[in-house]
């Protein structure tokens, strides 16, 4: 598109361009952390009376309804080989359908999916024991926070782009209806209605006419 001299140039959109980037990614990222969330929530942990436990996902956790001391668990897979357990770094607790399970043990490898035959042997207290897969209260309040502050942080940045794009857009356009924006003119045509003043003709005397001389 041509402009004249005076005229604002078009406006460009590059910072509106970045507003959607970022309004995308928000949706993107977001989705993300959100699945995360539905992969680290902590689901309701198997009873272990019978002794064999089947863990759909990779890992293993030990949990128990009073807090322990130690872990006085141990645990084999379907071969019979032990699995080294683990107990957990810090005080750990989920709460499923209104019970608290205590995290008192987990496989120090992430062990596959399959049978695991349980036994724990504790005399000093009338505990309950459940195992499930391996999974991590912080992974799953990390997942939260994540999507959390994705979301604020991606919208936030297209809001601002969005706004300074308009401020920048406004502004143009008010620079371009200013006193400085005319445009030039061009002679018109005449028209050929139009009356002009008559004018007359004096040549001056002339010696070769008789009533000049």
């Amino acid at each position: 598109m041509s402009t004249y001299p005076g005229q604002p140039a078009a406006p460009k959109k590059t910072l509106t361009w970045i507003a959607i980037a970022c309004f995308a990614l928000a949706v993107i990222v977001t989705g993300f952390f959100a699945w995360r969330i539905v992969v680290t929530a902590p689901r309701s942990p198997q009873p272990i009376a019978g002794g064999t436990v089947h863990l759909k996902k990779e890992g293993l956790t030990v949990y128990a309804s009073v807090p322990a001391l130690r872990p006085p668990c141990e645990a084999k897979d379907a071969a019979g080989n032990d699995v080294p357990l683990k107990g957990p770094s810090g005080s750990e607790t989920i709460t499923i359908n209104g019970d608290s399970w205590y995290v008192v043990a987990r496989s120090v490898r992430p062990a596959p999916a399959g049978d695991y035959t349980i036994s724990c042997k504790d005399t000093e207290s009338s505990a309950t024991y459940a195992a499930g897969p391996r999974s991590s209260v912080v992974a799953f309040v990390v997942s939260i926070l994540a999507t959390i502050l994705s979301f604020l942080i991606f919208v936030g940045l297209g809001v601002v782009f969005l706004v300074i794009s308009l401020i920048r857009n406004h502004r143009r356009n008010r620079a371009g209806n200013g006193p400085g924006s005319t445009f030039p003119t061009h002679p018109q045509p005449p028209n050929p209605g139009q009356n002009f003043p008559s004018q007359s003709y004096n040549p001056g005397p002339n010696p070769d006419r008789p009533q000049d001389r």
